[in-house]
């Protein structure tokens, strides 16, 4: 078994949906400069990076990140989920209907819309023209599959930003609800071989009130020795 990091390290200068500022860090004491320690100030958004939003984000009377169970990070039957998609384009219930059977048993669902490469190539493409989910999409998940309790993307968010309206009714159709303890997990790195993906595990930033926070992602992935390959 090994770990793998199904997040990226948080930068300065990383691709943010629009109209989210860029982290700040600002370093107050340095050894270099004769001070015992080294100590740094970082201010940022939580929704910075990759982060997992909770249903406080877009649900007024939804739980906030801290108010989930330490269990509730932890998939134990995460699928993941290749959708190719380009440009402006929406996960439409027609593109999940022919993994129904897989996404069925699963607690975590990943979409990996292979859009991550224009996080490389094009971060301005990649935070402006990202694909994102339908309202339609959203619904089908919710609607289908009770006992899936996340979902995460290799985009900059779970809305499209050229259709931003939709994308923010598909994350209440996913949060929203009495009680609702669901998590959707964005800009994600799945550009790994996660054929033997067998757990997930969540780690975010807890701040108290906060509706959503930064986190870190960690994939256990059995080796092919383990696999019998």
């Amino acid at each position: 078994m090994k770990y793998l990091r199904l997040s990226y390290d948080l930068t300065l200068d990383g691709p943010l949906p629009p109209g989210i500022p860029s982290p700040h860090l600002e370093q107050i004491s340095d050894i270099a400069r004769g001070d015992v320690s080294n100590v740094f100030v970082l201010t940022l958004t939580n929704h910075s990076g990759t982060h997992v939003d909770a249903p406080r984000h877009f649900v007024v009377d939804g739980l906030p990140i801290g108010d989930f169970e330490p269990a509730e990070f932890v998939f134990a039957r995460p699928v993941v989920c290749d959708v190719s998609l380009g440009d402006a384009e929406m996960v439409q219930p027609a593109h999940l209907a022919p993994h129904a059977g897989r996404i069925a048993t699963a607690d975590l669902l990943l979409i990996r819309t292979g859009y991550a490469a224009r996080r490389r190539d094009d971060p301005e493409r990649y935070r402006t023209v990202s694909p994102g989910f339908s309202a339609a999409g959203a619904r089908y998940l919710r609607d289908r599959f009770p006992a899936l309790r996340g979902v995460g993307l290799d985009t900059v968010s779970l809305a499209c930003i050229a259709h931003v309206a939709e994308g923010i009714e598909a994350h209440r159709i996913l949060l929203g609800g009495p009680g609702r303890r669901f998590l959707i997990i964005e800009d994600m790195n799945l550009e790994h071989d996660l054929t033997t993906l067998r757990q997930v595990i969540v780690l975010p930033l807890l701040v108290k009130g906060w509706d959503s926070g930064p986190c870190t992602i960690l994939g256990l992935i059995e080796s092919p020795q383990e696999t019998g390959g």
